[in-house]
């Protein structure tokens, strides 16, 4: 029967067609892949298009499979094996042209944003140009390589048998194949108050708590934790996946669009302006809360105005009680980005009549289309993430990696209406499409005039008023790429 696109997929439980479709896809797709180190090799193809195809044909039995993975990621939970490296495998729309086989492209040629490349869509993402960003990435990158490993000991950055594993894919893959950069990434965690190792970012925060699920076992596991009444974290598999038309195998060959951006942290800068802006106004910490739309520790500023609430980290909540902004402000990242109803409760603000709630219904399922499944890394090693003189100036960041269904749909809006963009959803006393400011930590200007945050100068205190502030761009775009994860079974083929 037909792979059921419109819900998550419980792969414990799966039939003969979702079976074929998990070992047709590839892994990290569905569910992170779980390694805390990775090297990333960026590859060109040559002109012996031949030759290049059957290297990748060779590499095709590396890479890791959905169910391969999930069946590892089980092991380890079962008896702390680990899984060993994981492989993934991305092509670009150039990659495709340059294999000889572009009309196997997803969505075939059309002119869209993987037709296009990132490069070419600098202007709709307010990237800097072509000649400002990192060597590597002033022209096209045909394909990516992503080697998961868990690293050999808390002072190696890169694990040993990621780096031996690449070395040996690169020999494999010979002369019609260049490797033009490798970025390396390690997951940083820090022990919370209960004593559980938590993932942050550079800049100290826990990063990539809220994730759409879409698999049933990871949404019965949430259900049970922290709860999805408030926040629904179940979604379906039509969020990240699409038909592979480059496969054979109809109806189980599927992938996902994949965008890679090499995203620069200037802690030091960023520290020093969260202290300022929390002195200037008085208000300590939740200055950085303001900003990130939750405190170092994970808690969502919109439930409290302090650090602290049970762990995990709170996913399920939403925005309903804060309407105006006074807990959590709009421009904050985490509501920039993930508004959880705000879209319909600003059209809609008073709904009375049948019509009113389809309407809001119609407005939050396409607010959480845009929704993508993160597989975030940081890069650039540092001695002590939580010492504070140890804040560079450079050289450090966020591989932030996504998976979707569609590029110009979840990641370009993202960035560019939401992100980039100082009109929002609301304000505080003000109107829809009122400016709010762009997201502080993502957002890029571009050649547009920022707009000054109005910064609340206190927590849900409707007497306490706002301040004007401007902040930098503290998170710079080095480069990247948008790429197709093709099914294994089309790899088979070339």
């Amino acid at each position: 029967m037909p792979i059921n696109l419109s819900e998550p997929l419980r792969w414990t439980n799966a039939d003969a067609d979702e079976t074929a479709l998990l070992e047709d896809l590839q892994g990290n797709i569905l569910d992170g892949h779980g390694r805390k180190a990775t090297l990333h090799l960026m590859l060109r193809f040559g002109a012996d298009a031949a030759a290049a195809r059957a290297a990748l044909r060779a590499l095709e039995p590396q890479v890791t499979s959905a169910l391969a993975q999930l069946e590892a990621a089980r092991a380890y939970r079962n008896t702390g094996q680990s899984g060993g490296p994981f492989v993934g495998l991305l092509l670009s729309s150039s990659g495709y042209a340059r294999l000889g086989i572009a009309d196997r492209m997803p969505d075939g040629p059309a002119d869209g944003a993987f037709a296009s490349g990132m490069l070419a869509r600098s202007a709709i993402l307010n990237d800097p140009a072509a000649p400002d960003l990192e060597a590597p990435y002033r022209d096209r990158i045909d394909a990516m390589i992503l080697i998961g490993a868990d690293p050999d000991g808390p002072n190696q950055w890169t694990s040993q048998a990621a780096q031996q594993l690449a070395d040996m894919i690169m020999s494999g893959l010979g002369s019609a194949v260049s490797l033009v950069a490798t970025e390396s990434g390690r997951a940083i965690f820090r022990s919370n108050s209960a004593g559980e190792a938590e993932g942050i970012e550079h800049f100290g925060y826990v990063d990539g708590r809220s994730q759409p699920l879409l698999l049933q076992e990871l949404v019965d596991r949430e259900a049970a934790g922290g709860g999805i009444d408030q926040w629904n974290a179940a979604f379906p598999l039509s969020q990240v996946l699409v038909p592979d038309p480059g496969s054979p195998d109809t109806g189980t060959a599927f992938g996902s669009y994949f965008v890679f951006r090499k995203l620069e942290q200037q802690v030091k800068a960023f520290k020093a302006r969260e202290e300022e802006l929390g002195a200037e106004l008085g208000i300590g910490e939740l200055a950085g809360a303001f900003l990130v739309g939750r405190f170092e520790d994970g808690t969502p500023v919109t439930l409290q105005g302090k650090e602290g609430l049970d762990h995990p980290v709170p996913n399920n909540f939403s925005y309903a009680a804060d309407r105006a902004g006074a807990r959590c402000p709009f421009f904050a990242h985490i509501r920039k980005t993930n508004p959880r109803g705000d879209v319909g409760r600003t059209l809609v603000p008073n709904p009375q009549s049948a019509a009113d709630f389809d309407r809001i219904r119609e407005l939050d399922d396409g607010e959480r289309r845009v929704i993508m499944a993160r597989r975030g890394m940081p890069y650039g090693t540092r001695n002590q993430v939580t010492d504070p003189s140890d804040q560079p100036e450079g050289g450090v960041g966020l591989m932030f990696m996504a998976f979707q269904s569609s590029i110009e749909d979840q990641f370009e809006f993202t960035q560019q209406s939401w992100a980039n963009s100082p009109p929002f959803v609301a304000r505080i006393n003000g109107s829809p499409g009122d400016p709010v400011g762009r997201d502080p930590i993502i957002g890029q200007r571009g050649s547009e005039a920022d707009v000054a945050l109005a910064v609340p100068n206190g927590w849900n205190d409707a007497t306490a008023g706002t301040t004007p502030a401007s902040l930098a761009e503290f998170v710079v775009h080095k480069g990247g790429e948008y790429f197709f994860a093709p099914a294994k079974s089309m790899l088979r083929a070339l």
